[in-house]
């Protein structure tokens, strides 16, 4: 089936599956016990990272192996900040978020000078340089890390609800504001400059500033998951913060699923804990059929399981893939 026969929603009905899933979502803490709302707030967690790195990957055309680094300084962040001043954390949320970006930013600059796979294993060597230095600063808590203080006299059903609610708008933006994003002129940017920078720049597009937006963007995304994520674990420390695992486990959710599309991160975030369910007790074993699942899915289907769907189904939850009509990258 073509490309040309996939039929898409309405965004009217992408709107409306946005306020019914906000208030599905907002009801959730009301029925849902104790136990499970904390598993949600992990999947949650775990899906908006992934999405943090498919937006990256699938969208600006950058492909980074170390987007645990904004894991980590997000966390750091707000349990140094609010330990610290004594601040409410949760105001400290959105902050995290801008440190995050601004922290891109600046290394912007320089690891634009790399290409593919050095660009890739750079912003990995910053994570590491950033895990070694914490790991060596008493005042940050050494390899010990450090404690949310900041939330002990609060009540625990109000930090786990609000932390849900944080990390439940998170998912939300992952999913309907990559939507809007990708429809928009900036959408239609930063497809270009994936696919052609030397046509993007043919066209007028600003190929460094555009792919320097979805950099900042998708690091700023990745810190604020993160800093949730800590948040309700009531502890962040440099070796679970900054873990290459993270990196495994969002490699594998967007190739399962499917690279580049919004619905793709949804299927793979769900098999990704349905395996750690049935194989976690299995040690290192657990890691080998999580990279043998990801072999198996990219020679078997390349554009993953969504894409598998999509052609099947001839349906798009979401269509903001664009038929590109630049055929092959050029070189820069």
């Amino acid at each position: 089936m073509t490309r040309a026969s996939i039929s898409s929603p309405k965004p009217a009905l992408v709107a409306a599956a946005a306020v019914l899933s906000t208030i599905c979502l907002a009801l959730a803490p009301f029925v849902v016990r104790e136990g499970d709302l904390r598993l949600m707030i992990e999947i949650f967690a775990v899906f908006t990272f992934a999405q943090s790195w498919n937006f990256l990957a699938g969208y600006v055309g950058l492909m980074s192996f170390g987007q645990q680094l904004f894991i980590g300084l997000g966390a750091y962040f707000v349990f140094l900040i609010s330990g610290k001043a004594g601040i409410n954390p949760f105001l400290l949320l959105p902050l995290s978020f801008v440190f995050c970006a601004a922290f891109a930013a600046v290394c912007a600059p320089f690891v634009f000078r790399l290409r593919d796979a050095y660009f890739a294993i750079s912003i990995w060597v910053i994570a590491e340089v950033v895990r070694m230095f914490i790991s060596q600063k008493d005042w940050l808590g050494s390899v010990s890390g450090l404690p949310l203080v900041a939330t002990r006299g609060m009540d625990r059903t109000v930090v786990a609800n609000t932390t849900f609610y944080f990390v439940a708008a998170l998912a939300l933006i992952s999913v309907f504001g990559l939507y809007a994003l990708s429809r928009s002129r900036m959408g239609l940017a930063l497809a270009a400059v994936r696919d052609n920078e030397g046509s993007a720049a043919a066209v007028g597009i600003n190929v460094w500033w555009t792919r320097f937006f979805g950099f900042v963007l998708g690091s700023g995304l990745a810190g604020i998951a993160g800093a949730t994520y800590y948040m309700s674990v009531f502890h962040v420390e440099p070796g679970g913060a900054f873990d290459p695992n993270w990196m495994v486990i969002m490699l594998f959710i967007v190739i399962i699923g499917g690279v580049g599309t919004i619905e793709g991160p949804i299927i793979g975030t769900a098999i990704y804990f349905l395996f750690r369910a049935w194989f976690a007790g299995t040690g290192n074993l657990y890691l080998m059929l999580l990279g043998a699942a990801a072999v198996v899915t990219m020679l078997v289907a390349p554009k993953g399981i969504w894409g598998v769907l999509r052609s099947r189904l001839g349906f798009e939850l979401f269509g903001t893939r664009r038929q590109s009509p630049i055929n092959h990258r050029t070189s820069p």
